[in-house]
């Protein structure tokens, strides 16, 4: 009785996994099959950083298929569609599906800028990695200016700069621009006002920024802040200031 019982549970379950290997190849063939009938794209970007629109997303996969709405799902190279998504410019990553219903839905994430750089060859975005991408038309946020840094790691470094300058109080609103001369020396450019100051090169951060606060606030304090025109860091235990007449 209890071999009886054994056999016909080994038996329904070779029923089951039967039906559910052949109701799982059905329906890949049925998927395969269906038409796509429209698309869906999702954009994920900062409010302040729009680089890419939906039509952007929909020119490019116009290059890939005129007809990208009406084919069906076998006829559509899902890698080689997100390979091409991702060797966009302002793309960081990019996942192509499609539903049982035959919705081609394309999820792209968006490079992040840091800063902007320029050059003899014109001006592009610097990511976190401080790799390049070009501007995009549609791009309305304001970032630090960056120039002189001709690799990756000098630009990683100035955006490191950047990052603690934003959080300290001597930098309001953080630093408008920043070169960097072939010596390694920083000349800086505050948001908050219109001096400039030479740091040097890239180091002993808090005992600067501590240097140019104590200027500020002796120059605030005898009514010379708005004439400040230039301020050295450079110097062991003292910071040298210029003021306009």
């Amino acid at each position: 009785m209890r071999i009886g019982k054994i056999i016909i549970t080994i038996f329904t379950w070779i029923i089951i996994s039967f039906i559910m290997i052949w109701s799982t190849k059905e329906s890949s063939i049925v998927r395969k099959n269906r038409a796509l009938v429209d698309h869906q794209i999702e954009i994920e970007n900062s409010e302040k950083q729009m680089f890419l629109k939906k039509s952007d997303v929909v020119n490019i996969l116009e290059t890939f298929s005129s007809n990208y709405d009406s084919i069906n799902y076998e006829e559509i190279n899902i890698t080689l569609l997100e390979e091409l998504l991702r060797d966009q410019p302002q793309i960081l990553q990019a996942e192509v599906f499609s539903t049982w219903k035959g919705l081609l839905k394309i999820n792209v994430t968006q490079k992040k800028a840091k800063a902007r750089m320029i050059d003899n060859k014109g001006m592009a975005y610097v990511d976190e990695m401080g790799n390049l991408f070009p501007l995009s038309e549609h791009d309305s946020d304001k970032l630090t200016v960056i120039s002189g840094f001709f690799d990756s790691e000098k630009r990683i470094q100035v955006l490191n700069f950047i990052e603690k300058a934003s959080k300290h109080p001597s930098f309001p609103n953080g630093i408008s621009s920043v070169h960097r001369e072939n010596d390694g020396t920083y000349i800086v450019y505050p948001a908050w006002h219109g001096h400039s100051i030479t740091w040097g090169l890239d180091d002993f951060f808090e005992i600067k920024a501590h240097k140019a606060q104590a200027v500020y606030a002796y120059l605030l304090e005898t009514n010379n802040l708005d004439k400040l025109s230039h301020l050295d860091l450079r110097y062991s235990g003292q910071a040298v200031y210029k003021v306009n007449n």
